[in-house]
């Protein structure tokens, strides 16, 4: 059974139905192994500079190392709710409210600077070409060392190396193609053509699916070959241009 898509494409791949995920994380795997991801793009767009701490696996926040941390003022339209305050009426509304209490919960993230060889603190919005301004161009891999607030020493890793050992480990084009049923030379070729087409690639997937339980793992896996290959939303082009993959 071939759909509207795979009728008319040059190449069609069969998958096992709900290996979707897996075949992303094959495409990731031969991305990350070949260097084929666009390293400026990851730094400035993703999350995969962000520091995690070894110890409890979570995020290392400026608050862990900086005393009396607050978290950075918002821009882009964020406006903070203070306790009690009402939100004006909808037609008024000109950007994004969200509560103190949310914000505080947020926080802040921490990137490395290899200038410096120090962590730095960074918000959600300091991202893209916020980072010239800071003059920042974080690690993307490395294992770094913080001491925190109370003396303790930490050990911290950026997301970029846990999320490629995780792949590296379990997720080789051999170890797909058993369980998606695809031949391994296929799923290296469509990550390198991907890859090859950064800005030009439209990924079709099925909304569907996340109806069920813990299905938006392969949305996730779909988007992070997306985030290295500099195919998340759009970069230009036309519509003759684009390099169609359909998922689902």
């Amino acid at each position: 059974e071939y759909s509207s898509v795979a009728n008319k494409s040059d190449e069609v791949l069969v998958i096992r139905p709900g290996s979707d995920g897996a075949l992303a994380l094959g495409m990731a795997h031969v991305i990350l192994k070949e260097k084929l991801y666009d390293k400026d793009y990851v730094k400035k767009f993703t999350d995969l500079p962000l520091l995690v701490r070894m110890d409890t696996l979570k995020h290392l926040s400026p608050r862990d190392y900086i005393k009396d941390y607050k978290p950075a003022k918002l821009s882009n339209g964020t406006e903070i709710i203070e306790k009690g305050a009402k939100l004006p009426d909808m037609t008024l509304q000109k950007g994004q409210y969200i509560s103190r209490e949310m914000r505080e919960e947020w926080g802040d993230f921490t990137m490395w600077d290899p200038k410096t060889k120090a962590p730095v603190p960074i918000c959600r919005d300091e991202v893209g070409k916020h980072f010239e301004k800071l003059g920042l161009n974080p690690a993307l891999s490395g294992t770094f060392k913080v001491r925190l607030l109370d003396g303790k020493e930490v050990e911290v890793q950026t997301v970029f190396d846990m999320v490629g050992k995780y792949i590296s480990d379990s997720f080789s084009p051999e170890k797909v193609s058993k369980l998606t049923w695809a031949p391994q030379k296929a799923i290296e070729s469509l990550a390198r053509e991907m890859a090859a087409n950064a800005g030009n690639s439209l990924v079709a997937v099925g909304m569907g699916p996340n109806h069920f339980f813990n299905n938006d793992c392969k949305d996730r896996s779909i988007l992070l070959v997306c985030a290295l290959t500099r195919n998340i939303g759009y970069h230009g082009g036309h519509v003759g241009s684009y390099n169609i993959i359909s998922f689902l």
